[in-house]
């Protein structure tokens, strides 16, 4: 029996990572948060007062949850997250950029401008009086930096230190049972590739061995003795670092650097210091925007290998993930009903909020599988499992 493991957000929980709902309710407030001279969104302490550039994208970010808020209402669908304001934001800017050609976002993008107009003229004239670096003087200006804003509040809150691994403990039973040939997760934070290797699960990540304290992106994602390793949406740790002077593009390297985990002063074999291009790292955050992002770069190799895990596996193990990923859902399904016997696993503490919650591809099917017998479920929080009950349901005895 081959088993293939699926990891979402909610498999950070217990390790004390934020839940979706947190990040969207602090992204919206836009509390204790400023911007740094570096251009990146950083937590401030709770008595300083919100920066102008703070303000304004915070009230993008608002414009953007009542425009969101009224569609899914109206649908009588999901509450909105900080993943549906990304999305909204990132298709105007690709819009004002030019690269989405998409008459039927134009009229959304120009009533946008308008109600942020006033804003941002308001901000404009008062930092003429009182000076303030990086407030967005048009339009453009300040979808990118709403961009930037929520990506990196979910990031400062990702880079941390997990508050327990023990819910992971039954992962490192599977991956000794011999039947895992593959790990995927969604998550950005590095807890769980960290601890598997500290419990002497050997890892096929795609990321070299050190190199003068950087491990740099090979795209190796096989190996006779070792797990592969999928991040699908990208890492805290994982930056695009170019040599100083290089031409862009011919020099650029993605890397992990391994000193304090610090981007800015990493450097090449012959000693030239390399720039962290977009000061923040690679991470897919969004909704139907990721399917894009899925077929470029770095992504394109982990989602093809992905696909190659599933069609080599009988069994795929889902834990903390809502089935709301267009992309991830086409796989999915593409891989049950491509050979008869496939089989989940699903850990959930909570099947019904899960499947009411999933998007139509799988909520359709869920009935269908359930009575086929496709589905198994341990209907429990993480931390809550035993080892045993994930054994049992891949095909292992209980000597592992």
């Amino acid at each position: 029996m081959k088993t293939a493991i699926l990891l979402g957000a909610g498999s950070s929980l217990a390790a004390g990572f934020p839940s979706t709902k947190f990040l969207s309710d602090l992204i919206l407030s836009g509390n204790c948060v400023e911007r740094h001279s570096s251009g990146s969104y950083q937590p401030t302490r709770n008595s300083d007062p919100m920066t102008g550039v703070v303000q304004l994208t915070s009230s993008m970010v608002r414009r953007l949850y009542t425009e969101a808020k009224c569609y899914f209402s109206a649908r009588g669908e999901k509450q909105v997250n900080y993943e549906d304001l990304f999305y909204l934001a990132k298709q105007a800017l690709d819009e004002e950029r030019g690269e989405m050609e998409n008459p039927a976002i134009r009229a959304f993008v120009d009533k946008l401008r308008s109600d942020m107009t006033p804003s941002i003229l308001a901000a404009k004239a008062s930092n003429d009086a009182s000076y303030e670096p990086y407030v967005p003087g048009d339009f453009k200006t300040l979808i990118e930096e709403t961009c930037n804003y929520i990506s990196d509040i979910v990031l400062q809150r990702l880079c941390r230190e997990p508050r327990s691994t023990d819910h992971l403990k039954i992962f490192v039973e599977a991956c000794n049972s011999s039947h895992v040939i593959g790990i995927a997760t969604l998550c950005h934070d590095t807890h769980v590739e960290r601890y598997l290797r500290t419990q002497g699960i050997s890892l096929a990540d795609g990321f070299s061995d050190e190199q003068d304290g950087v491990r740099y992106w090979i795209g190796n994602l096989s190996s006779s003795d070792s797990i592969p390793f999928l991040k699908l949406h990208g890492s805290t740790d994982w930056y695009r670092l170019r040599p100083e002077s290089s031409e862009p593009c011919f020099a650029d390297k993605i890397g992990i650097p391994l000193d304090d985990g610090d981007p800015w002063h990493t450097q090449t074999s012959e000693g030239v210091l390399q720039d962290p291009l977009d000061g923040r790292p690679l991470l897919l955050i969004g909704t139907f925007n990721k399917v894009t992002e899925y077929s470029r770069g770095i992504f394109q190799d982990l989602h093809h290998r992905f696909r190659t895990i599933l069609q080599e596996a009988d069994r795929l193990c889902v834990c903390g993930y809502s089935f709301g990923d267009k992309g991830i859902n086409s796989e999915i399904i593409k891989w049950y009903y491509a050979e008869c016997g496939r089989r989940f696993l699903i850990i959930h503490p909570n099947p019904n909020e899960l499947i009411s919650n999933a998007r139509g591809a799988i909520q359709n099917k869920w009935d269908k599988w359930t009575e086929d017998g496709s589905i198994e479920l341990i209907s429990k929080r993480l931390e809550c499992v035993d080892a045993d009950e994930v054994l049992r349901a891949i095909g292992c005895s209980c000597e592992h």
